[in-house]
């Protein structure tokens, strides 16, 4: 921008050739513009080919026809697409008209290209005089480089890989891939596009994660690649616009495997089977083995156990606490000393059980909200559970602090209490998925957006997801997970910005952390279950696993036993505690 604040001018001949063309015929349009990034200008160069839905056009968020207009008349060329459906766009005659504006149609700098003969009728009379290139003669692309001033490159840039890579194993995060574009005498050349796209072969290894990046200089870095499935012998394809590609040298992708060295050193072994899930303190057990919950001490003794009428639906940890409530409205609050309560919540009359809809702590008091709109108090030493509110919207998420607490309803509204008096009132969403106190913001996570309330000034800062179609959110002191199911996952603080980026597989979720959420434990739609440290899968098991919130410690089951060792000992070689991937910015 200028001083003034407005838009500073274009630099001359910005783009070498702007590409008229109706949406219809994209497919054409695209093939031109990659076709005549295979060539070269009088000096040798890349040219710079306008392509209004190419990353190097109209960028995300700007005033397209302002855009148009700059690269028009930034533009050395202008090549229109001539079609029926060309002849009958608003925006392709405003474009026809520019260019004759800015008597662009002259001295041969207007190169019109027929690829529908039955178009030649509905020329216009401003440029029926210019003569067109029918896609009909047989080296028209030739006529096309010559109009433009174009020849073909004798000698394209080269891809190549900066390291090899290592044999690795399915759903393992690769380390960072970087790839380099050379020319043949081996001077540093940027793809002609701006991106390199990865592939596998034999394409079934299933390579996930972001496989289309843009070059910064000369270099593309892929940093979230990982294999679906194995393979005795694959290869990564390097590509992009006017470059030769590169191959990888064959690597295996390995099924996953336990490792015997984990019993090593005196780590403690449980003997128990099922779904970990560690007590706030970092040291003591939960283990749901079916429908059968058993609390294991710090000291590793089994000491108390309750018995789950349906799957589980809700987690929660106090200062000391845990609780777990399945489906049926059934609640089971447990101390890391293996005392244990089990509590039905009643259910409504006329209906058979009680769904609850949130749990939260304030301490170690338990708080249970239901969908059918009750709020429950509950703790290890009190004779009965206390309903201390009502709701008639449902409770969906929920958070207290003393005497303050935060209900989000299942009309997408949340109602801030104080002293039972309600004292606030927000619109949401519909779907809310997690609530959480940090600080003092509230983040209230739903299927389209993230919010924050402000309880110092009641503000409201509303942001859309960075990721659609959420699977699972996970909210920690310090970051936010969320994933979506495609397997986007991507790790927030409570300035909403980005922290880490990460793939995963298409519908896992998170369901464990440590670290303050940057060492998360998800489950993958198989059962199997994943480490993921800073955005990389270090470690992948058919088999159970937790993290401790402190992230000294995961308990990673075999199938027959429980064995606590420090994620360290699960993690890759060359996996680098601290180093994250993902990038900051904004959801």
């Amino acid at each position: 921008m200028t001083t003034d604040g407005r838009a500073a001018p274009p630099a001359a001949d910005q783009w070498d050739v702007f590409i008229s063309y109706a949406r219809e015929d994209y497919i054409q349009a695209k093939d031109l513009h990659d076709a005549l990034l295979e060539c070269v200008t009088a000096a040798g160069a890349t040219p710079r080919v306008y392509l209004d839905v190419s990353r190097t056009g109209t960028p995300v968020g700007a005033d397209w026809q302002s855009f148009l207009e700059e690269a028009l008349r930034g533009t050395r060329h202008v090549v229109a697409l001539y079609s029926q459906t060309y002849f009958d766009k608003d925006v392709c005659q405003w474009e026809l008209h520019e260019a004759y504006k800015l008597r662009l149609t002259e001295d041969g700098r207007f190169v019109p290209l027929l690829i529908d003969p039955e178009a030649a009728k509905k020329v216009p009379y401003v440029v029926n005089r210019i003569n067109y290139i029918p896609t009909t003669r047989p080296y028209w692309i030739e006529e096309v480089r010559r109009a433009l001033g174009l020849r073909t490159a004798t000698a394209r840039p080269v891809l190549r890989f900066d390291a090899p890579v290592a044999d690795t194993v399915v759903g393992h995060t690769l380390p960072p891939l970087r790839v380099t574009g050379t020319t043949p005498d081996g001077a540093p050349a940027g793809p002609a596009g701006g991106t390199v796209t990865l592939s596998a072969q034999p394409s079934g290894a299933g390579l996930t994660g972001t496989l289309t990046v843009p070059v910064a200089g000369s270099t593309a870095v892929f940093g979230d690649l990982a294999f679906g499935s194995v393979a005795d012998e694959v290869r990564i394809v390097a590509t992009a616009p006017g470059c030769e590609p590169a191959t990888t040298a064959p690597f295996r992708v390995r099924a996953p495997e336990e490792r015997p060295t984990l019993e090593s050193a005196g780590r403690p072994v449980l003997a128990a089977r099922g779904l970990p899930v560690f007590f706030p303190d970092g040291r003591s057990l939960a283990v749901l083995d079916g429908r059968i919950l058993t609390v294991h001490t710090a000291e590793h003794r089994a000491a108390g156990t309750a018995e789950l009428r349906e799957r589980p639906r809700l987690w929660a940890r106090g200062q000391s606490h845990l609780a777990v409530a399945d489906w049926s409205g059934r609640v089971v609050l447990a101390a890391p000393d293996g005392t244990i309560r089990v509590w039905d919540v009643p259910a409504p009359e006329g209906a058979r059980f009680n769904v609850p809809g949130a749990l939260a702590f304030d301490g170690d008091v338990l708080y249970v909200g239901t969908w059918a709109g009750t709020v429950w108090s509950l703790r290890l030493g009190e004779a009965r559970p206390q309903q201390i509110g009502a709701y008639p919207a449902g409770v969906q998420v929920l958070a207290v602090d003393g005497e303050r607490f935060l209900v989000g309803g299942l009309d997408g509204q949340l109602l801030l209490t104080e002293a039972g008096r309600t004292t606030a009132r927000y619109d949401l969403e519909s779907v809310l998925l997690s609530l959480g106190r940090v600080g003092e913001f509230v983040l209230a996570v739903g299927e389209q957006h993230v919010h924050r309330l402000d309880l110092a000034d009641r503000q409201l800062l509303q942001v859309t997801q960075p990721v659609t179609t959420v699977t699972g959110v996970l909210p920690d002191e310090e970051l936010t997970a969320i994933v979506d199911a495609e397997g986007q996952g991507v790790s927030f603080d409570v300035e909403l910005a980005v922290r880490v980026g990460f793939r995963t597989v298409p519908g896992a979720r998170p369901v464990a952390s440590g670290l303050h959420g940057r060492l998360l434990a998800l489950e993958y739609p198989d059962g199997s279950h994943a480490l993921v440290r800073d955005g990389r899968t270090t470690y992948v098991s058919p088999h159970p696993l937790a993290v401790s919130p402190d992230g000294r410690r995961v308990a990673a089951s075999d199938g027959r036993r429980l064995l606590i060792v420090p994620p360290e000992e699960l993690g890759d070689e060359d996996t680098a505690p601290g180093t994250s991937p993902g990038e900051e910015s904004r959801p």
